[in-house]
This record gives structure tokens, C-alpha cells and sequence, in this order.
């Protein structure tokens, strides 16, 4: 294992929102996993969102773990070849607000990475992606039976993200280096990661993938609601949102349940 030089957690905290100190630490991932503590917890922070409805608050967290868990490890895995040791009882939740938004950071107790040697690495990197997204796939099946948001609209909160990731935020000029590991590192997470990960046999990835659309300006329409609309007063749908303006004057599912 080897640590993290000072410019790469500054890259990650202010890129990811993952840091390796933190004051105010809340809940770790692994307690999530719990039935009766996440639903407790997004009691909690259902206020947080702007709503009082579980359903909402479900789907907001997901949308927030998907960045802060994957988007650091599949950066340090494209960008650097380093596999990030994200144990999910030594990773916490950091309450964090950025203007009006309650965007939480990733706390991790240290940050540690274990460099991938060349001739290993379609192996480390399997092993990795499977890891990660088995892990996502507990939280993706518990976050369903707690807030019932449906686990596409789950699966679709994470992979959006993913997309991001690889078609816009790595091929800026800065990792032109690195252009082919992106192109290859995108192309398996989409079409070669095996579907057994997951509890649906479906790479979760791939079915997102296809049947996308795509505006004139690149923005990658979603197949499925997050319900961002349901997490403040106008009813603001958030720019990817697929649903037709006259949908989002209509009740929210569950929106009579409040507890």
C-alpha cells in the first residue's frame, strides 16, 4: 500500500468530494446496509432534500453516493493505475452544504491506494470493478426495500455519473496521456464487466447505455426519473430529466407517505 501525494487529495476533494479529514463524521457506508438504519437516517436528512418524503430522500443519497463512492475509485483506477482500498466500514458520510445544496463529502480514514503492476492489470482491474460494484448492488437492493424508489431509477442515479466521467470530465486536454486507458477502461465497465455482479444479472452499465438520447449539446437524456423535482418547491426537474413538463405537476409516487 502507499499513500496519496498531498496535490492528489486536493484533486479528489475538490474534483469528488472524498477527504481524509473530516470533523463532522455522520454515518459509515457500512451501516447503510442496515434496513432499519438508513430508513431511520433518511428521516433524518429527508430536510436536507427539501422534502418529507422518504421516496425523494432515497433517491437524492443514491444520487450522491454514486458519485462520492465510484467516480474516486474509477478515477484513480483510469487515471494514475491505482486500486483505492475502499472498505465500506472505514468509509463515512461528511455532512457538506455548497450554496443551497446539501452535496456531502466521502470520508475516508486513509487514504490508501496500492499501485497496479502493467502485466496485471486487466486482472486488478476486474477484480476491482467487481468489487465495487457488488458493493454498490447491496446498497442499490437495500436503498430499494427501505425508500421503494424503484432500482432502475437506482442503477441509472449511479451510472449516469459513470458516463460523465468518461466521455466528459476525462477527456479533458489535462489526461490526453492517458486517453487510450480511458477509451479502454470505459469500453470493458460498459461492455465487458460481467452481468453476475449484479443481483438483476445485468450489467447495470450497459443497460443505461443503449437507447440513450442525446442533445445537440451532448446532454445525455435519462431513461429514468431521480424525482429532483420532488426536492424543492418549483418543481424543478434537473436538466437530464426525461419526463414531459405536465408530468411534474403530478403527485410524486408515495407522496401521501411521509414516515
Amino acid at each position: 500500500m502507499t499513500q496519496l501525494m498531498k496535490s492528489e487529495k486536493i484533486y479528489l476533494k475538490d474534483n469528488f468530494r472524498m477527504v481524509d479529514y473530516a470533523e463532522d463524521v455522520t454515518v459509515t457506508l457500512d451501516q447503510l446496509l442496515d434496513e432499519e438504519f438508513l430508513l431511520q437516517y433518511l428521516k433524518d436528512i429527508k430536510s436536507e432534500f427539501n422534502t418529507e418524503s422518504i421516496f425523494v430522500a432515497g433517491s437524492q443519497l443514491m444520487k450522491r453516493l454514486g458519485f462520492n463512492i465510484v467516480l474516486p475509485t474509477l478515477y484513480l483506477l483510469t487515471v494514475h493505475d491505482m486500486k483505492l482500498n475502499l472498505s465500506f466500514n472505514r468509509a463515512a458520510i461528511v455532512p457538506n452544504r455548497v450554496g443551497d445544496k446539501w452535496l456531502p463529502n466521502l470520508y475516508m480514514d486513509d487514504l490508501e491506494v496500492e499501485l497496479i503492476e502493467p502485466s496485471l492489470r486487466e486482472d486488478e482491474r476486474r477484480k476491482l470493478t467487481e468489487e465495487l460494484f457488488a458493493k454498490m448492488d447491496q446498497l442499490v437492493n437495500v436503498f430499494n426495500k427501505v425508500s421503494r424508489v424503484p432500482k432502475p431509477n437506482l442503477w441509472e442515479n449511479i451510472s449516469i455519473y459513470v458516463y460523465w466521467l468518461y466521455e466528459k470530465k476525462l477527456k479533458d486536454e489535462r489526461f490526453a496521456e492517458v486517453a487510450e486507458r480511458v477509451d479502454s477502461d470505459y469500453q470493458y465497465l460498459i461492455f465487458g464487466m460481467s452481468s453476475d455482479i449484479f443481483s438483476d444479472d445485468c450489467n447495470q452499465l450497459t443497460n443505461f447505455y443503449w437507447g440513450r438520447r442525446i442533445k445537440e449539446d451532448g446532454t445525455r437524456i435519462r431513461r429514468t426519473c431521480c424525482f429532483y423535482y420532488g426536492a424543492n418547491s418549483d418543481r424543478k426537474c434537473c436538466k437530464t430529466c426525461p419526463k414531459a413538463k405536465e408530468d411534474l405537476s403530478k403527485p410524486l409516487p408515495f407522496e401521501t407517505v411521509k414516515k
